[in-house]
């Protein structure tokens, strides 16, 4: 079952049942979507396009600090705008709120229990993408996946479900799980990411399982550029333009 919220970034919106409606290339419609995972409701961000039918779903994993705009960045922001743009190129984008499942506050929390809880997210996230599967303007055959961070790492070990994936700045900690069926993926990573645990060799050896697997895979490798391409510098400027262009083309191309 789905609830009607607002949308909380608008460029030129009108009312429809109470829903707010975003006109753009394509009218959107963002709902609250519900399933369980593990014995726990779940809650989603689900942006539709108002003429969807049989389209692709992205599933979106946001990283360790959640859906929030934080100290380290503004992902909710950054995660909420990719979702967006997804949706105005047709495809329908889904934000599970994997960590409720645990009710793990977003942060150094997160990380603390990284071990104890990465398991059960990566199940959340899985149901997740069997919810999206159901919806439905969704066809179940053209299933992609985006993740930031903690995100991108949940989302390649879920890659087993999906048709195509984007990894942003993940780390590849004791593996990325079993080989999946991916026909093509991105991997984008700055070369200056010094933040614990998610150095540029993280995206090599990501990459080199990739390909092992046959997955056609391409990393783009950002000069200068750190952990989540934060901050007002060129470096970090040009890697959040340049990835996210790139990033929505790929999805338009493979998806």
């Amino acid at each position: 079952m789905s609830e009607r919220i607002n949308l909380l970034k608008i460029k030129i919106a009108k009312t429809v049942n109470a829903a707010k409606v975003l006109c753009t290339q394509e009218a959107i419609v963002l709902t609250k979507t519900n399933f369980t995972s593990q014995g726990v409701a779940i809650t989603g961000e689900l942006y539709t396009p108002a003429a969807a039918t049989n389209t692709g779903l992205v599933v979106i994993a946001y990283g360790s600090d959640g859906l929030t705009d934080h100290l380290t960045g503004p992902w909710e922001t950054m995660i909420r705008d990719y979702a967006e743009s997804l949706a105005e190129s047709g495809f329908v984008a889904l934000i599970p709120d994997f960590l409720a499942v645990t009710g793990t506050t977003p942060g150094k929390t997160v990380l603390l229990s990284l071990i104890e809880n990465r398991d059960i997210w990566q199940t959340a996230l899985s149901d997740a993408i069997d919810h999206g599967k159901g919806l439905p303007s969704v066809d179940a055959t053209r299933i992609g996946l985006l993740g930031f961070s903690l995100g991108g790492h949940l989302c390649l070990r879920v890659r087993a479900k999906a048709k195509i994936l984007v990894e942003y700045f993940a780390p590849a900690l004791d593996g990325i799980g079993f080989a999946g069926k991916l026909t093509h993926a991105q991997i984008h990573h700055g070369k200056a990411d010094h933040f614990p645990g998610t150095g540029f060799a993280n995206a090599k050896a990501i990459n080199d399982e990739l390909e092992r697997e046959g997955t056609s895979t391409e990393l783009f490798a950002y000069s200068g550029a750190g952990h989540g391409f934060i901050g007002s510098d060129q470096a970090n400027s040009n890697a959040r333009k340049q990835s996210k262009k790139t990033t929505l083309t790929f999805f338009q191309t493979h998806l």
